[in-house]
């Protein structure tokens, strides 16, 4: 079973899948408008055979959700 990694900072899932056996592929996507500087979360996950994996990744906008944000 893939660990579920949505919403786990980029290195922090990378790490986690690998030392599971999975090799990982990145993708980074982003928002329409403005200029995120936060750290890149995982947004989406998708296997691509059983031992590959494609992470889909955005960087997250500051000072925005999150439990320090009033979410």
């Amino acid at each position: 079973m893939i660990p579920g990694v949505l919403g786990y900072r980029l290195n922090d899932a990378v790490s986690l899948l690998e030392s599971s056996g999975y090799q990982v592929t990145v993708v980074t996507t982003g928002p329409p408008k403005g200029n995120p500087g936060g750290p890149e979360r995982v947004v989406k996950l998708e296997a691509k055979d059983s031992d590959n994996l494609v992470l889909t990744v955005v960087c997250e906008e500051k000072g925005k959700g999150g439990v320090h944000n009033g979410l």
